[in-house]
């Protein structure tokens, strides 16, 4: 080989040399776009992910810069149940549907706007270098959010660094796939990329209405455990009715200080103490609108009812979980079974549904960090708890139904006989004690009313009914006043019919009966006509005095008839007065007893009522079977979601759940109404509502 083979070969060595160097030094190790970056511009970050309702699992990787530690928060779906849970919080429910919709959203069409470098060492600046823990330490800066969603099958769908917004472009970011360098610009809503526990969840706690609570009861107490058992000291008990805005207070009890598991003593309140209602209304709203920030889960063997198993004794490290957040187990049950006292007493809140709630308070949050019986992400719930602004605390809740809700109704006694059928159809007259005389008008002596004399006007008999017609009156009374008149004018007049007819059977010489001339003077309407042709003993026809009588009885019911809404009630008065006067009437028979029942009616009656009353019978016996059937699965439903968990609530709305016995009652220095200052008239006067009363 000559030197000019030799020189060939050389060459071509170095070429393939320099070729291979080219491509092992080529910026992006791991970078899809083709080799052309640029290409890339326009197009969508991840053009698989079309659908947001494929993701199934969501998870992003925070690091703490101070502690240089990672936070990993994950939202995933139930394969077997399809519920969302929360598995960086214990597994806790999740209400992530529409949150979770609108996450994946905002990666789904996400494109490329800029792709301003794909140098390493530009990546800290932009504040996307990825969250390896292996990589990382303490005081580390440029850290991104590192957000991932998975299908069902655990098949990445997107995986994004989100770093810091691009100066001068509003709503552009900057971002990066992980394990590649280039950097791209998008415009990206992370909003819905939380990881606030509180955007997760169903934050209203209890989900009640403060205008649902009917009762609310207060244990003003505190337990703690120490070196020499369970110290206890009762304060006081009260028990508070609300109906809407106005609360009543139902009982008051204190407990002696030197023995508080003695029965508490009912203290008298003075008529004149308002309760504090704007520290009661308070507590109502904040009982409504009940937040928590976060959860921790409770240890195995405590019911929903917060009584522990009979293996729970046995349980210590269980045990000091629970006293260190402030519950404490103790012997309280009949047969000793295991009860919760909490470190900060109790409150129960009754609603109309008949579901109590029962809340317990506990210490504040942070006491149990150095518990080692708690969740690995305990330091969540008590580092962290500045998140509302201050302090926190535990809170257990559970539910009862209060059956005194549910009274049992009063049903109608069923007839099984026809005498009981007969007692039910005319059930006796309430027995009343009769009126006094003087407030009784119709017990009044007869000789109250003055006696017309024959041929004496009513204003001669009585010169106190000429002298109250001279006076005004209302139309009611001038109306009645009238209707007496008239009655006594026509009974007057009848009266000298009678006296006529009576003068006329006993002179004309007739040789019709005197019962006859009688039936043929007395018309139905109760007016009198003589028979055809009879005369007096004079000559003079006896029907020219009975015509005169009858006319004069005809133009007074003409000229003084009673108003149209008065004419029943006249023509029963006239009834009963010309009753007076006449022979008496036969009292009508009841229209129900114009027809007698046999005897297959009646007891085709009797079977009738029976099933009626039977049936609404049932119906109040089932309204009230399901409304008690409802409280229980609402008390079921409840507890199945508050069972597991010691939640956390603000120390503000702590403050809000508890009052003290000074703040009970009203001190603000209104007092009530003095009565020396009152209109004369008022001093005894109760108002419907007013405080005091």
């Amino acid at each position: 080989m000559n030197e000019t083979q030799k020189t060939g070969i050389f060459w071509g060595v170095a070429v393939v040399v320099a070729l291979i160097a080219a491509i092992v030094s080529w910026p992006s190790s791991n970078n899809d776009d083709g080799g052309n970056i640029g290409s890339v511009i326009g197009t969508p970050l991840f053009s698989e992910f079309k659908d947001p309702l494929t993701a199934a699992s969501l998870k992003i990787v925070t690091f703490n810069e101070a502690q240089g530690e990672l936070k990993n928060f994950e939202v995933r779906k139930d394969a077997e149940s399809g519920l969302w849970t929360i598995p960086s919080k214990g597994g806790y429910p999740a209400d992530a549907i529409e949150q979770m919709r609108d996450a994946a959203n905002a990666l789904v069409g996400l494109d490329v706007l800029d792709v301003p470098t794909d140098n390493p060492e530009d990546h800290a600046g932009m504040g996307v270098v990825e969250p390896k823990l292996e990589d990382l330490e303490p005081g580390d800066e440029g850290v991104g959010r590192l957000v991932t969603f998975k299908d069902s099958s655990q098949k990445v769908l997107a995986s994004l660094v989100v770093g810091n917004e691009v100066k001068g472009q509003e709503g552009q970011v900057y971002v990066r796939k992980p394990g590649q360098d280039p950097v791209y610009v998008v415009k990206l809503d992370d909003t819905p990329l939380s990881t606030e526990f509180q955007e997760w969840i169903e934050e209203d706690l209890l989900q009640l209405s403060s205008i649902d609570i009917e009762n609310v009861e207060l244990k003003d107490y505190n337990a703690s455990l120490g070196l020499q058992g369970v110290s206890l000291t009762k304060n006081y008990d009260v028990e508070l009715a609300k109906d809407n805005t106005t609360w009543s207070l139902t009982a008051l009890k204190e407990y002696d200080k030197t023995n508080p598991l003695a029965e508490p003593t009912l203290v008298p309140v003075e008529p004149d103490k308002e309760l504090n209602s704007q520290k009661l209304n308070d507590l109502a709203n904040a009982l409504d609108d009940l937040k928590f920030v976060d959860v921790n889960r409770k240890p195995e063997g405590i019911s929903a009812n917060l009584k522990a198993d009979k293996d729970f004794a046995a349980d210590q490290e269980a045990a000091t979980q629970l006293a260190g957040r402030g519950f404490i187990p103790v012997p309280l049950g009949p047969n000793r079974e295991i009860e919760i006292l909490s470190a900060n007493g109790e409150l129960t809140a009754t609603t109309k549904e008949g579901v109590k709630y029962i809340l317990r308070f506990g210490n504040i949050s942070g006491i149990a960090d150095d518990d080692k019986g708690g969740d690995e992400d305990d330091a969540s719930a008590t580092g962290e708890n500045d998140s509302t602004g201050g302090v926190n605390r535990y809170l257990m809740v559970s539910t009862v139904v209060d059956e005194s809700k549910f009274p049992v109704p009063e049903l109608k006694p069923i007839p099984q006989t026809l005498e009981e059928l007969d007692a039910l159809d005319n059930p006796a007259p309430p027995t009343e004690e009769p009126l006094p005389t003087e407030l009784n008008p119709a017990e009044e002596p007869a000789s109250a009313t003055p006696e017309m004399k024959e041929g004496e006007s009513e204003a001669e008999a009585d010169p106190a009914a000429t002298e109250d017609a001279a006076t005004p009156k209302e139309d009611g009374e001038k109306k009645g006043e009238e209707k007496d008149g008239n009655e006594n004018e026509e009974a007057e007049t009848e009266k000298a019919v009678e006296e006529v007819t009576a003068e006329k059977d006993g002179e004309a010489e007739s040789s019709e009966p005197a019962e006859s001339a009688d039936a043929d003077a007395t018309d139905p309407d109760g007016g009198t006509e003589p028979a055809s042709g009879e005369t007096d003993s004079n000559g003079e026809g006896e029907s020219t005095t009975v015509g005169e009588a009858q006319e004069e009885v005809d133009e007074q019911a003409s000229d003084e008839s009673p108003a149209a809404d008065d004419e029943e009630a006249a023509s029963e008065s006239a009834d009963s007065q010309a009753a007076e006067t006449t022979a008496p009437a036969e009292k009508p028979e009841p229209a129900s007893s114009d027809v007698e029942e046999t005897e297959e009616e009646k007891l085709e009656r009797l079977a009738a009522v029976q099933e009626k009353i039977t049936k609404e019978n049932e119906r109040k016996l089932e309204e009230r079977k399901e409304n008690l059937q409802q409280a229980r699965l609402t008390s079921q439903a409840l507890n199945a979601r508050f069972a597991d968990w010691y939640y956390v609530i603000p120390e503000a709305t702590y403050s809000k759940l508890r009052i003290s016995r000074e703040e009970l009652f009203d001190t603000s220095g209104q007092s009530s109404p003095n009565p020396a200052a009152m209109p004369p008239g008022m001093q005894n006067m109760q108002f419907p509502g007013f405080p005091g009363n």
